[in-house]
């Protein structure tokens, strides 16, 4: 049996030009679709989920070759592609960028590259979304 780990729910209102908010309270932001002071979209709340998500799976395999302790940041970059005269070519592409230190770039690249197969983020838009994995 599989266990639950975490539940969150969150509920919008109004799409882009709307309102999400936790049914905690935790989360109450305004939402929109183009630039404006003090509001978010879909994009950048996914980057924060899958940056973390990310981050905290790879720890498994730090943690594993003794290298919990070394600081390492995810930084991700979610694009929304497509034309919105034609919504059925709207699709997603991420950028995942990785800095664990004391690591080279080639050693970062491989705990990314294990990382995606760990993370259930990466493991569910796998196939559907373009995944970039770079090192820094």
């Amino acid at each position: 049996m599989v266990k639950k780990l975490s539940i969150a729910t969150v509920v919008n209102e109004g799409g882009r030009e709307g309102e999400v908010k936790s049914v905690t309270g935790d989360l109450d932001l305004k939402t929109t679709g183009t630039k404006k002071a003090g509001y978010t979209n879909p994009e950048e709340l996914f980057a924060a989920g899958i940056s973390s998500c990310f981050n905290g799976a790879l720890s498994f395999p730090l943690e594993r070759d003794g290298l919990k302790d070394n600081k390492r940041t995810i930084r991700a970059e979610v694009t929304l592609l497509g034309d919105l005269s034609d919504s059925s070519s709207l699709h997603l592409s991420v950028t995942l960028i990785g800095h664990i230190d004391g690591l080279s770039t080639e050693e970062t690249q491989k705990y990314l590259e294990e990382t995606e197969g760990i993370c259930p983020y990466a493991k569910a838009i796998k196939g559907n979304v373009d995944i970039t994995l770079k090192a820094e």
